[in-house]
């Protein structure tokens, strides 16, 4: 099994619907896919069809960590996804009394199958709980929205990646090409980060939230718009990281 953590250094960056969407594109292709919400904010279970914040979840083991507890909160979704969410635990005083690698510890504990993937929403960079996926995770997701401040924190965060040694790619989101400055912004990222960025752009799409709202798949439901040929490039993209990292833990 291989962890994904999907981080970003603003707000609005689209953590959330991607963890989502990418789950249910990766079981479309045959990857088990287990969406784990570590993030108190309790979004990403709006993308799995909940309306109210559970009581049981990921943020429960932190008030009381009883082993497989937080397992227990998984609920399956139509599209196979298992789905862990934050629920109404986790206290600031559990965060800030939680043991360094306490997620890593708790994940270890996941018996997906090899091509199986946990994707990781977390909370945003810097956090205690985005460096907790950050690291346990194979890979790092960066989700770099086109706007001004991503120019302005990313940076600091590709420096944190590269000292802790980790496989990060950038992904551009909320893109909107008819404006100069959206264009100008990739290509300054583009110019920074090099082959990490992958040129899969996700475009600024009204129906993202009106697919929220409907409790539907936005790619499922919207699958000829721009974003979600954008989406669905980047779960070929991840899919083939897969099979590959599959291929070399193979004794």
């Amino acid at each position: 099994m291989n962890t994904v953590a999907i981080v970003s250094t603003t707000g609005g960056a689209g953590r959330s619907t991607l963890t989502a969407e990418l789950a249910s594109l990766l079981a479309q292709r045959k990857h088990p896919a287990l969406a784990l919400e570590c993030d108190p904010a309790n979004v990403l279970g709006f993308h799995f069809g909940m309306r109210e914040i559970p009581e049981d979840g990921l943020g429960a083991y932190l008030d009381a960590p009883t082993p497989g507890a937080w397992a227990r909160a998984g609920q399956r979704s139509d599209d196979d996804v298992l789905f862990v969410p934050w629920g109404s635990g986790g206290a600031p005083a559990a965060l800030a009394n939680a043991a360094p690698d306490w997620l890593g510890r708790l994940l270890a504990q996941v018996d997906l199958p090899p091509r199986g993937v946990t994707l990781i929403d977390c909370a945003r960079w810097p956090s205690p709980l985005a460096d907790q996926a950050i690291a346990a995770a194979d890979l790092v997701l960066v989700l770099a929205p086109a706007q001004p401040e991503t120019c302005l924190t990313l940076r600091r965060l590709a420096d944190a990646l590269t000292a802790q040694d980790k496989t990060a790619r950038y992904v551009a989101t909320r893109l909107q090409p008819a404006r100069q400055l959206h264009v100008d912004i990739v290509a300054l990222l583009q110019a920074m980060l090099g082959q990490a960025m992958l040129p899969y752009h996700v475009h600024d799409d009204s129906s993202v939230a009106e697919a929220l709202a409907r409790s539907e798949s936005f790619c499922r439901s919207t699958p000829h718009s721009q974003a979600a040929h954008d989406m669905n490039g980047l779960a070929s993209w991840l899919s083939a990281w897969l099979e590959a990292a599959t291929q070399e833990s193979r004794p």
